[in-house]
């Protein structure tokens, strides 16, 4: 008995998935992208400010697979300011930048 399987539709099918996966990956990306510098915006909006410093060191960094994203600062007095100390309250500005975009990532990316 033979059995004769025609990959025609096989390959067809390999690269329709391989054009949705660019099409999908693109769009996480730009996606991604966007979420972030919008939370670095928000960041630096609430971010206290005394010598403009922490502020101005706030930035944003897309990784290498391009799917995630790290804000931050590397200022060291950073975690003192959003965290508070013993001595000082804390004056967050990371946890609701990204609160306040994530909770509205759903709505503005249906569109």
């Amino acid at each position: 008995m033979n059995i004769t399987i025609d990959t025609k539709h096989f390959e067809k099918f390999q690269k329709i998935l391989q054009d949705l996966y660019k099409q999908t990956n693109g769009k996480c990306e730009k996606m991604i992208e966007r979420t972030a510098i919008k939370i670095e915006s928000r960041a630096k909006y609430f971010c206290p400010v005394d010598t403009g410093r922490l502020r101005a060191s706030i930035t944003h960094e897309i990784s290498n697979d391009r799917l995630s994203a790290i804000i931050g600062t590397n200022v060291e007095y950073a975690p003192f300011v959003e965290l508070g100390t013993s001595k000082m309250e804390a004056q967050p500005y990371l946890r609701p930048a990204f609160i306040e975009v994530i909770a509205n990532i759903a709505e503005e990316y249906k569109k």
